[in-house]
């Protein structure tokens, strides 16, 4: 066997023998020697990415509308430097924030506030304030999408097809995921885009005009610690929203021809970004009537008398000159003569006939903002996403506390928030300071890793060198089975990747009524293929590839191709790990803290220690290729898949 090959059959091995019967964490707190080491050296990875203010502007139509959806402050300039300057020497606060007392505390924090500890982090957060840094994080500027979108434009926009411009929504967030310096806020926006989804998957309009994703991406990134009925305004006039679900250019009914308005996002703010379609307590348990069925919200007469607010939006074109690319990086604009005169009656409310586009939709927006549903819906599905795919019903309710009152005292006393009900600030702090996160779950407890966070979490934990994604064809695109299953802002439909409620069929977690979303995109394929890339970055092969077909591309489409860039982009750094190699169980303890938060089970570290022990040094590696497999065998496991 290769030693290639002979990696593989271990992690293999490994994770179908623990597939079965291991459960997620159990490990106990680890002595010294699973300590990252403060020697860890770091690069500052030069992204190239200019994150200058791009005077986005988003948030209604051209003739006067309040902006005041946008975050406030300049988003301007994030230099993409050194992302384990994460503000961890903060001052001690006045009150005792004993959040970060312990590595693995701050292991396991980091994990679900960020795309990925880093041993820096591990290091010099630890018996730091965890308070200082979450409001530290929320000062850090914003790294931006757009600004690299437009760089990357072909000089004549009438050139044909341009795949390194298409691309360019995908190279950003790989950049800011991995080495954005405002990782809090990078994670909060991720989180966000699995809620308030748009995607580009379909080879259309939204893949073509790569403006109009970055632009929605950037509305997500830049309020992430705003206000959610703010969000919902600058997502309901996004032209990437408009297109996606089909709203825009909706015409007001014409019972002659029987044209009725568009539907389609009237359905989905109420169906996937608010509300649900059951009422909702607010520990986020289900309503029942008298019969014991669950109370539904609305019909479709509802859907109906919604669908007429939508109408009248439709691309910018106070200037006919503009090009279509930033005319979609714009807030649609209101056409009179297209919305609908009639009144618009839905969920109690009725929008008086006559009422103009505008004034319905703020009116709209903010009777469906202020329904007691919402705090719930949004509450969980955002734990979810960071924490826990079952919370109990208290901590829903603690969260959907800060959601409503707008403000969550942190453990040093201060406070976020700005007292306004939707604060986003607020319900994230709520999120990730309740006891339920920072106590390691039991068996019910924790989420699977999503393979894009394993993915960043990898490169961020070893500190890769020159994150240049674009020379990398792999991370172009990751959304088959055989790659990651998943790739960022292309999900299969307006249902996100996976449903909030899914339960896999035959499945443990199913008989015992538990939810795991990330499963639905598990499967037979999707676990070699995980497995099968990822083995592609541990072991170095991009330092080996042939990138001659890649550079023939680039010539094509006149971009520069720098070949010394292209080999050496995303080199791990494994210094630290070839420094205790000789020493399996140190090696793995290592791993465990840095990557799992020290929740491998004492089963899974023998397995991989035993195997670990088989690898001989290499004649010219030396114990590389006994690092690789430890990485590889650790990222594979069960423990490791489920984030406790």
């Amino acid at each position: 066997m290769t030693i290639k090959s002979t990696i593989l059959h271990y992690t293999f091995v490994l994770f179908f023998s623990l597939l079965v019967g291991c459960g997620g964490g159990g490990g106990s707190e680890q002595s010294s020697n699973g300590d990252v080491s403060n020697s860890t050296s770091t690069q500052s990875p030069n992204t190239g990415q200019d994150n200058t203010n791009n005077n986005n502007n988003q948030g209604g139509d051209t003739s006067g509308d309040d902006n005041s959806g946008q975050d406030g402050s300049d988003q301007s300039g994030s230099d993409q430097g050194d992302s384990d300057q994460d503000n961890g020497d903060q001052s001690d606060s006045t009150q005792s924030d004993d959040t970060f007392s312990s590595k693995q505390q701050v292991s396991q924090f980091i994990q679900q506030a960020t795309f990925g500890a880093t041993p820096a982090q591990i290091v010099s957060l630890h018996e730091k304030s965890a308070s200082e840094w979450f409001k530290a994080q929320m000062e850090q500027p914003a790294s931006l999408v757009l600004p690299s979108v437009v760089a990357a434009a072909p000089d004549d926009p009438d050139d044909g097809f341009n795949l390194f411009h298409i691309e360019q929504t995908s190279l950003a967030f790989w950049r800011n995921s991995i080495a954005g310096e405002d990782q809090l806020r990078q994670r909060m926006a991720f989180a966000l885009s699995e809620l308030l989804v748009v995607s580009n998957a379909g080879g259309e309009v939204l893949t073509d005009i790569p403006e109009a994703v970055a632009a929605y991406q950037d509305i997500l990134i830049q309020n992430a610690f705003g206000n959610y009925r703010s969000i919902l305004e600058l997502v309901t006039y996004s032209p990437a929203m408009g297109h996606y679900l089909t709203y825009m250019g909706s015409e007001k009914g014409n019972e002659q021809t029987g044209r009725m308005p568009d539907e389609n996002y009237a359905r989905e703010l109420l169906q996937l970004f608010t509300l649900g379609i059951v009422a909702l307590n607010k520990d986020g348990s289900v309503q029942l009537n008298s019969e014991d069925a669950p109370v539904e919200l609305y019909n479709n007469t509802d859907i109906t008398g919604l669908a007429r607010v939508f109408t009248g939006l439709n691309l910018n074109e106070v200037d006919p000159e503009e090009l279509i690319n930033t005319r979609f990086t714009k807030p649609m604009q209101i056409f009179p003569e297209s919305h609908s005169e009639k009144d618009k009656v839905f969920l109690g409310l009725t929008i008086p006939a006559g009422t103009g586009a505008k004034a319905s939709i703020t009116q709209a927006l903010d009777h469906i903002f202020n329904h007691a549903n919402l705090a719930p819906f949004v509450g969980k599905q955002l734990i979810q996403r960071l924490v826990t795919s079952n919370p109990s019903p208290e901590y829903i309710s603690r969260v959907v506390s800060a959601f409503e009152s707008g403000v969550y005292e942190l453990p040093d006393g201060s406070s976020v928030g700005s007292s306004g009900r939707g604060d986003l600030a607020a319900t994230f702090a709520a999120i990730l300071f309740d006891e339920e996160a920072r106590t390691q779950a039991a068996d019910k407890g924790g989420k699977i890793r999503e393979p894009i966070l394993r993915f960043t979490q990898w490169a961020r934990a070893f500190n890769v060198e020159n994150i240049e994604p674009q020379y990398i064809p792999q991370l172009w695109e990751t959304g088959a089975t055989a790659d990651l299953g998943q790739h960022p802002y292309r999900s299969p439909s307006v249902f996100n990747y996976f449903r909030p409620g899914y339960k896999a069929p035959g499945s443990k977690s199913a008989e015992l009524g538990l939810v795991a979303p990330e499963l639905q995109i598990t499967n037979a394929s999707s676990i070699p293929g995980y497995i099968n890339f990822m083995t592609y970055f541990v072991m170095g092969q991009q330092q080996e590839a042939d990138v001659d077909e890649l550079k023939e591309e680039f010539d094509e489409i006149g971009v520069e191709f720098d070949l010394q860039k292209a080999l050496q982009s995303f080199r791990p750094n494994y210094d630290p790990l070839l420094e205790i190699a000789d020493s399996p169980t140190e090696l793995v303890a290592y791993l465990d803290l840095l990557l799992c938060a020290q929740q491998l089970s004492d089963q899974t570290k023998q397995n991989i220690t035993t195997a670990l022990s088989k690898v001989p040094s290499d004649e010219d590696d030396g114990l590389l290729p006994r690092v690789h497999l430890a990485i590889l065998m650790v990222m594979s496991s069960p423990d490791y898949l489920v984030q406790k």
